[in-house]
């Protein structure tokens, strides 16, 4: 039956690459392969689970495709499959299928209807590979594509302000996730000395072996962990996002951030339970985690104004419980209570507009003025206070921005005082002189050769930082961000073991993807004016070169579509065990080349168009 794994990737793939062949105006043959595609998913789910539970067989691992392997390093695909995937595939398969039988109708005649239904097909291709993901990179790949696809499902409405905006925000939130599995497979490789898989995670023996001769380690990336949980969930502080994700259509919020991708976190905890279990303080945390954030949400689920700001906070507290019931071992309950919370959510999504028109209705027909009653001053405050803080949603957002974003744009302002030009031209003629002449003339020893690659990682990051505070030269920004890779490289050439082949192997995308950028935002100038301090929406008239654009700023952020993404692994298996500052810095450094490129393309591309001949609203509602 291992043999069998990879259809359940095959089958909405080949959905997705039919489904590219149709027109935009043939929506009933794109709907029709779309359900068709699903349809099959479905069904051969069913019948490999109740196959796959005929046979008893305690779970299936296969080794698929081994991507890249040189010395003692082997990045590999690896397929695995459990109770816990099979409930993941087969309750994401079911409301996948209904979604699309749903959106058909629903989005009759909406601009971008292809749009939607291939970037819908995606986002199931990330949640099918990470629920069959049998190691941590394989896992990374469809976390990846996930946050991608996110952020264009929620800014569907390209042309309006808000979607945009939070899809920028929700992209950037997922961002800081990719930190924890980052440093998880950072780690994990110097925990495990080799690409550790899930089977082997399941080895309760084994694991304890190492944890008892490395505990520290093991708590770090337990609570590297929780983080990416954490934010993937919406879990507290992180949850005003999921409301935020709301602005995109009804139906890709019933069935991603209402059922499926609001519960990855959870399958994250249940894929590693057999690891952080043996550490009690890190159970510990999960279920104050959770009650903290069942208690937060609730009260903000009471007082919301929008139907889907009260669903998406009932479910946020929903998902704080089974993170408790996962900590406590309950995982059978977790699973029930999961798919239970999923298929209830989807269903208040979906008739949410219905429900809402008839509550109109019935105020306007039969309303009944509200009779207060005396309550104690006591009582009156308490409850006020309560209003209050839940209908500010805790003030979770301005929060996020003090800690994360705030600290960024004040350390990236001064150094926006450099005039563009002075900039890229120092850049150019300071690179090329450190990287030769400190990786080849001198051997550093001591306290130098562990300080250097952080500062010249420092050095990386202030760049990053300088391209996130640029607001008026996008070619600059986008220059500064190749740049920015070179100095990574070279923070990570200090290692004795980094060589000429693992630089080039890490180049070879980033060059392909930055040139080709470049040129693209160079001859756009040409033809338009733009910078970044405004969206101009220019996918509205120039729709292929916004799709080479974005597949360009893919390929320089490192997403899986070029060999940046499996370069960024190789660069980590060079950092020591010791050396986590400079593994931190590396990771934010990435992380905000992420979060700047995508706010370059949203600026240029989306949002209202910023031309008067063209009546678009410049704010949606």
């Amino acid at each position: 039956m291992e043999n069998l794994l990879p259809i359940f990737l095959l089958i909405p793939s080949l959905g997705l690459i039919i489904s590219l062949l149709f027109p935009e105006r043939k929506e009933k043959w794109i709907s029709t392969s779309i359900l068709i595609a699903m349809g099959s998913y479905v069904l051969f789910t069913t019948t490999f689970v109740l196959v796959w539970l005929w046979k008893d067989v305690d779970s299936l691992n296969i080794k698929e495709i081994s991507l890249y392997d040189y010395g003692d390093y082997n990045f590999f695909i690896d397929f695995y499959f459990d109770k816990v995937s099979a409930v993941y595939l087969l309750f994401s398969g079911v409301l996948s299928y209904l979604i699309a039988l749903y959106s058909r109708v629903y989005l009759h005649k909406e601009p971008g209807y292809k749009r939607f239904f291939t970037t819908f097909l995606l986002f199931f291709i990330s949640i099918q590979i990470i629920v069959l993901a049998g190691n941590f990179e394989t896992l990374f790949i469809g976390w990846e594509i996930l946050g991608v696809s996110s952020f264009l499902l929620i800014a569907y409405y390209r042309h309006r302000y808000l979607p945009v905006r939070n899809g920028l925000k929700v992209f950037s939130i997922y961002r800081i996730a990719d930190v924890g599995i980052l440093i998880t497979m950072w780690l994990s490789h110097h925990l495990w000395h080799e690409n550790i898989t899930f089977e082997q995670l399941n080895n309760s023996q084994l694991v304890a072996e190492h944890l008892t001769l490395h505990p520290w380690t093991g708590i770090v990336i337990s609570l590297a962990i929780l983080l990416a949980a954490s934010v993937k969930s919406a879990q507290f502080p992180f949850s005003s996002w999921l409301p935020r994700a709301m602005e995109g259509p009804t139906p890709s919020s019933a069935i991603f951030y209402g059922s499926i991708a609001a519960h990855i976190g959870v399958f994250l905890l249940l894929r590693t339970a057999s690891f952080w279990h043996q550490i009690f303080i890190i159970k510990i945390i999960v279920v104050l985690l959770g009650v903290i954030t069942a208690i937060v949400a609730t009260i903000s689920s009471q007082v919301q104004y929008s139907a889907k700001a009260q669903i998406a906070y009932s479910s946020i507290a929903q998902i704080g419980i089974i993170f408790i019931e996962v900590a406590l071992g309950l995982e059978a309950i977790a699973l029930i209570h999961l798919v239970s919370n999923a298929f209830l959510r989807s269903y208040q999504l979906l008739i949410s507009p219905s429900m809402v028109t008839y509550y109109i209705r019935e105020q306007f027909y039969n309303f009944v003025p509200y009779k207060e009653k005396q309550k104690s001053k006591w009582r009156e405050k308490y409850e006020v206070t309560l209003y209050l803080i839940g209908l500010n949603e805790w003030k979770l957002d301005p929060f996020l921005y003090k800690v994360f974003w705030s600290p960024v744009k004040r350390l990236g302002k001064p150094l926006t005082y450099f005039q563009p030009k002075t900039a890229v031209h120092v850049s150019l003629a300071i690179l090329p002189i450190p990287f030769f002449f400190v990786t080849n003339l001198i051997s550093f020893t001591g306290t130098l050769h562990h300080l250097l690659p952080i500062a010249i990682a420092g050095l990386a990051l202030l760049m990053v930082i300088r391209t996130f505070s640029e607001r008026k030269n996008p070619l600059l920004a986008w220059a500064m961000l190749i740049f920015n890779h070179v100095w990574v490289l070279l923070a990570i050439s200090f290692n004795n073991t980094f060589n000429v082949w693992d630089t080039t192997f890490y180049l070879s995308g980033i060059l392909l993807s930055g040139v080709f950028g470049f040129c693209i935002l160079y001859q756009l100038s040409k033809k338009e004016k733009f910078d970044l301090n405004d969206f101009y929406g220019l996918a509205f008239k120039r729709k292929n070169t916004a799709f080479w654009y974005l597949l360009c700023s893919l390929g320089l952020m490192g997403f899986p579509v070029t060999t940046t993404f499996l370069g960024e692994d190789l660069l980590f298996m060079h950092i020591e065990k010791e050396q986590l500052l400079l593994a931190s810095l590396i990771s934010f450094n990435f992380i905000l080349t992420g979060i700047s490129l995508m706010r370059m393309y949203a600026r240029i591309f989306m949002g209202p168009v910023n031309d008067p001949e063209i009546t678009v609203a410049r704010r949606s509602a």
